[in-house]
């Protein structure tokens, strides 16, 4: 049977900054129609000047110009149909410049658009009429599948609207890698990561990455996802795979075509078929590939077994829990999941060594406040305990979709979204483009919290070492005030540090009691910066820093930032916070010391504990921090601690809203934080709320050698009310202390605790 003689092309396009997906592979389904037509084939990816660059409205250009894919076209010779493929960052249906100036340059008798829809990538359904409508220079245009569609298509001269039908995967050819030029492809991808300018890939693109789908579809019917679009209505969703047998000879052929040292697999679902899963495993490891799954997996079906097989081929596993709320994930997303499995899993891949990626969204219709808090809480405990990333994104009811029908229902009209990328990554532009209940504002609010939470859990660790129990003062609310007062075992100590400096941590903070009594802080200070300790801070009431000898020693000893607790303005409101006449004197003299003579670099600020009697002098103490030359405070609210009780405590939202009008007058001139105090009390100042954020990853050092994680400890202390379950900062706030009526029992230490004990087993071997 004769054939009308076709050329294939793959066009550029453009891109938003935050697309999803995976565009700069968008060209597989077009080289494997390339293969099925025995036809040669452009790449708009695979040029000389293939490349990714910004345009002047924000948008990346992805591929070659189309100057050069044109050229490139008349350089193959005449063809009777130009198939060009139609793909999802189009945009459809709206026309598409660059695709439009492509069509209008082609020279040929007729013009066939097409989805070659292989599986993996967010498919948007649009009416093909109206695909048309955008591109009256097209004659034709083939919705999904192209490989058994468009050559009766092409051979008929057929025109309008047709939907493409499904072929047996084991009768495919490979796609036509050996029609490009690969040297100018794997180019192209370098160019993208250059260009695009992101720090970290969790899926990357290095060597000779070639993108590849070992099977089409999913069985599974999640409400949210637009795989299958080739089905019709009625029709069960399916997943289409070829025979383990086909499949290794197909990961063969192509590692032996391409050259590939890195497998991009764009399978909707590529571990729901445990024969074929196991098959692709075993051709990873027999042809030595590393290879990378960026849709999520089932994790009911990801063993681990199947882990272990993936370490050291894959940068990042994925899997889609879609919700922390069971209710949510069954009745909602429809996802017939237990989110045991995705516990399991994460566990299983820390233990392993695997990174894990676990997708979540927000913003489901019906889904409620508090299950979105139990979907974030859920993705934090599980970063904090195995660190499986949490990728959050906002549910987004794509045309086509359960989730779009299930909008429509509910009385509100999709819109008309140009680009839905940027919707998946920064919620919707308008509270009409929201797929659920909850408002826009509050989306927005959720997603940031969870940002921040995860910026604050992902920064440096920190160790806080209690030097000392001993103090010259004797403050009202001290949190170790009932502690007995001993100096901590020097030598003990600086193992601890260097137990802590041997698992990467750079920053220390040494507090007490007052450190600067403990005869050993500079000698300690000294030796933490010399065996690596980067940043180095001393907390301390500053009265040993009256005597300027010791105040130069302090200063220069390698800290680099220092702290001084003030709580008064003046001599008489202080000394009703410490206890001592002639503290604020001596505390005073000692910061001016410590100002005249610290080195370049060294930051200095003031901590103010806030008591019944001195929350209304905040404002006189933020001037006396800056008459003083300091230009850091942080306002610190009670901790249940020691001497604290509910008998010195202000109330809370009085002193908050005291706090409020300092931070207001102060922050332009001075860096100002907020210290154990609700995120609610203080709304649209959350950035100087540091509360328990930067606990999370500390870790502190008690005098008799205890060692707790800081965010459990005093986590101990913490209590949630009603309030909390639908708030939008709940899964960065600790909740609320309780304060009790009387202060902590005496803690007493032990002489023969400030010595740190040796392991048992060496004990035995000495």
């Amino acid at each position: 049977m004769s054939r009308a003689r076709t050329l294939i092309v793959h066009p550029p396009t453009t891109i938003a900054r935050d697309f999803i997906d995976y565009p700069y592979f968008s060209d597989l389904g077009a080289l494997q129609l390339a293969a099925v037509l025995d036809a040669p084939v452009v790449d708009a990816f695979a040029l000389p000047g293939s490349t990714l660059s910004w345009r002047a409205d924000g948008r990346a250009h992805l591929g070659a110009s189309v100057d050069e894919v044109l050229a490139a076209v008349r350089a193959k010779g005449t063809f009777d149909t130009v198939v060009v493929a139609y793909t999802p960052f189009h945009r459809p249906p709206h026309r598409c410049d660059v695709l439009g100036a492509l069509l209008a340059g082609l020279d040929c008798e007729r013009i066939v658009l097409a989805d070659c829809f292989q599986s993996g990538q967010h498919y948007v359904e649009v009416p093909g009429e109206s695909v048309l409508a955008s591109y009256p220079e097209v004659a034709a245009y083939v919705k999904y599948e192209a490989e058994l569609t468009v050559p009766r298509v092409v051979e008929e001269r057929g025109r309008g609207v047709f939907r493409g039908e499904s072929p047996r995967l084991d009768e495919l050819p490979l796609p036509a890698w050996d029609r490009i030029d690969l040297a100018s492809y794997f180019r192209f991808h370098q160019r993208v990561v250059a260009n695009l300018g992101r720090a970290a890939w969790a899926f990357p693109i290095d060597g000779r990455t070639i993108p590849v789908v070992t099977s089409r579809g999913c069985p599974f019917s999640c409400a949210h996802c637009s795989s299958n679009p080739e089905r019709l209505p009625g029709e069960p969703k399916k997943q289409r795979r070829p025979s383990p047998e086909r499949l290794g000879e197909t990961l063969r052929a192509l590692k032996e075509t391409t050259g590939a040292t890195r497998l991009f697999v764009l399978d909707e679902l590529v571990n729901v078929n445990e024969r074929h899963f196991d098959a692709f495993l075993a051709s990873m490891r027999e042809l030595d590939l590393r290879f990378e799954l960026p849709n999520g997996m089932r994790a009911d079906y990801l063993e681990r077994r199947h882990l272990e097989l993936m370490k050291g081929r894959v940068t990042t596993v994925s899997v889609s829990a879609e919700s922390g709320s069971p209710r949510v994930v069954s009745d909602v997303v429809g996802k017939q999941l237990d989110l045991r499995d995705i516990a399991r899993v994460a566990e299983d891949a820390h233990a392993v060594g695997v990174e894990l990626l676990i997708h979540y969204m927000i913003g489901l219709p019906g889904e409620t406040r508090e299950e979105i808090n139990e979907t974030l809480a859920f993705a934090m405990d599980l970063w904090d305990r195995f660190r499986a990333f949490p990728a959050v994104q906002f549910a987004t009811p794509l045309p086509g979709t359960k989730l779009a029908h299930e909008v429509e229902r509910r009385g509100r009209a999709l819109p008309i979204v140009e680009d839905w990328g940027p919707v998946f990554q920064h919620g919707p532009r308008s509270e009409e483009e929201r797929a659920g209940d909850v408002s826009l504002a509050v989306l927005r609010e959720f997603k940031e919290t969870l940002d921040r939470r995860l910026r604050a859990s992902s920064g440096p660790e920190k160790l806080i070492v209690n030097l000392t129990y001993a103090c010259n003062n004797r403050c009202t609310f001290c949190a170790v005030g009932t502690r007995t007062q001993l100096h901590g075992h020097t030598e003990s100590q600086h193992e601890h540090l260097r137990e802590y400096r041997a698992r990467g941590v750079t920053m220390v903070d040494f507090d007490g009691g007052e450190p600067t009594l403990h005869p050993d802080l500079i000698t300690t200070v000294r030796y933490a910066r010399s065996i690596g300790y980067e940043r180095v801070n001393v907390t301390t009431n500053g009265r040993m820093a009256f005597y300027e000898g010791f105040a130069k020693k302090l200063v220069r000893s390698g800290l680099t930032s220092l702290l001084f607790s003030v709580h008064g303005p003046d001599a008489q409101s202080h000394a009703q916070q410490v206890g001592v006449a002639e503290a604020f004197e001596q505390t005073t003299g000692g910061i001016r010391n410590c100002v005249a003579h610290a080195p370049p670099g060294v930051e200095l600020g003031m901590n103010v504990t806030l008591t019944k009697s001195n929350t209304d002098k905040l404002e006189q103490l933020a001037q006396l921090a800056w008459d003083l030359g300091l230009r850091w405070i942080n306002i610190q609210f009670l901790t249940p601690f020691g001497r604290a009780t509910r008998m010195i405590a202000p109330d809370t939202q009085y002193a908050a809203d005291v706090t409020r009008g300092v931070i207001e007058r102060w922050r332009d001139r001075m860096k100002v934080q907020v210290i154990n105090l609700p995120f609610c009390f203080l709304p649209g100042l959350e950035a100087h709320l540091e509360g328990d954020l930067l606990k999370l990853a500390r870790h502190m050092i008690f005098v008799n050698n205890e060692d707790v994680n800081l965010a459990q400890y005093l986590a101990e202390r913490r209590v949630r009310k009603p309030v909390c379950e639908g708030c939008t900062r709940a899964v960065f706030c600790g909740g609320f202390y309780e304060l009790d009526k009387v202060p902590e029992p005496p803690w007493l230490v032990s002489v023969d605790d400030l010595v740190k004990k040796k392991p048992a087993s060496i004990d035995a071997a000495e």
